[in-house]
């Protein structure tokens, strides 16, 4: 819910969540700067403080869930997800319950959702696809453990080891397109610093025309010269969204063998907890 009737409808969520926590004994603070959340509350014993988010329908994506939670603990804070109706509360339950903030997980390895970002490769500009299909293709980025000999890595990701069992030390991260396997990588800390030949093409802006370049990932020839994004879109070239990865936003403490949080102070569990408001003017 975008617009003037989206952020009505969050601001009367937090309304009602700062009167209902006020009434509850917390000490409620409504922060005047857009970089914190709408309200803060602290417990009465003062061992816990809240950051009251409020998520409409539109909001519940795993995006914006794991960037106000990655704000909260960043600052030692749990999280309050102040909803209206069980659906979202539900969406919200999903998305950060076992397997937290993943699709799926199977054997260790994990399916991720695609987030908003791009992926900056090596030498400038962000890896993109080729896609001549009608509408939007589906991304899915995934860990398997083939292929086993190299694969493009970043800086310092050892892509050879194998574990006594076979596998690759550092699970392989394959992006598909429609299920068609576009690029593979070395784990998600290749991610960092990819190089541009682990994708099929990469764009940049040039600095002198200001037009879009998209250059082939394998020799960097150009393929393709674009006055704008829709003209890129047009021609066929998509960007590849970067996966949301729980540990590179949550932080390194939520890496898979560290799941419950050490050296964060607290389990991604404890975290948060999602509560239904009537908002203040319907209760």
């Amino acid at each position: 819910m975008l617009g003037p009737i989206g952020d009505a409808a969050r601001g009367r969520l937090a309304d009602a969540a700062a009167a209902r926590l006020a009434e509850d004994g917390y000490a409620v603070s409504r922060p005047e700067t857009s970089v914190e959340p709408p309200a803060v509350a602290t417990h009465p014993d003062g061992e816990r403080t809240l950051a009251v988010e409020p998520l409409t329908a539109d909001d519940a994506t795993a995006t914006v869930i794991a960037s106000r939670l990655a704000h909260a603990l960043d600052r030692d804070r749990s999280v309050c997800f102040a909803v209206d109706d069980g659906a979202t509360a539900e969406t919200v339950r999903k998305l950060l319950s076992e397997p937290a903030l993943l699709a799926a997980e199977r054997e260790g390895r994990r399916t991720f959702h695609a987030g908003p970002d791009r992926i900056p490769v090596a030498g400038g500009g962000y890896a993109c696809i080729r896609f001549e299909g009608a509408g939007t293709p589906t991304f899915v980025w995934r860990e398997t453990d083939t292929p086993v000999g190299p694969v493009p890595s970043g800086p310092g990701v050892d892509a050879a080891s194998v574990a006594e069992d076979g596998r690759p030390t550092v699970p392989r991260l394959v992006c598909e397109v429609d299920g068609r396997v576009v690029a593979v990588l070395a784990g998600v800390e290749s991610l960092r610093d990819p190089p541009a030949e682990a994708f099929p093409y990469a764009y940049s802006r040039h600095a002198d025309d200001k037009r879009f370049r998209v250059r082939r990932g394998a020799d960097g020839e150009v393929v393709e010269s674009a006055s704008g994004f829709a003209p890129m879109r047009a021609a066929g070239y998509v960007p590849v969204p970067m996966p949301l990865v729980p540990e590179h936003v949550l932080g390194p403490s939520y890496a898979p063998d560290r799941r419950a949080g050490v050296g964060s102070g607290v389990a991604l569990a404890d975290a948060w907890c999602v509560r239904r408001f009537a908002a203040a003017d319907d209760a």
